[in-house]
């Protein structure tokens, strides 16, 4: 019976009810009260760009110290590959993890007399 009923009530379109329209009038504000209101913005803003000016100032601290840090490791490995230049050549040493060769599947007959037909 349930399903019954809210099959026969439509949809309700627009608001919820007890929401109300918030563009009605606004009261004005004098211009004492207006430049009180003006004043504590500005000065709300004024206390938001200092705090984001030292943000911005450590940022670029820290940032610097890490661009200083991949400079000295770049300048390591210059200084690295200059010694191995100037430095007498090593002898290569032979791998000792290679893998020994496995031996190859001996071909059959037919395909050694074709080959050597080739």
């Amino acid at each position: 019976m349930a399903a019954d009923e809210t099959a026969q009530q439509p949809r309700r379109r627009g608001r919820p009810p007890g929401s109300k329209s918030t563009t009605g009038t606004r009261r004005r504000l004098d211009g004492h009260e207006l430049t009180q209101q003006l004043n504590g913005m500005v000065a709300e803003l004024i206390k938001e760009n200092r705090k984001l000016k030292r943000q911005v100032e450590k940022l670029t601290t820290r940032g610097a110290k890490a661009a200083s840090g991949a400079v000295e490791r770049s300048l390591r490995t210059i200084q690295r590959r200059v010694q191995k230049a100037l430095g007498t050549p090593k002898r290569r040493k032979r791998r000792t993890t290679a893998a020994a060769p496995t031996a190859r599947k001996r071909a059959t007959p037919t395909t050694r007399k074709r080959r050597k037909a080739t």
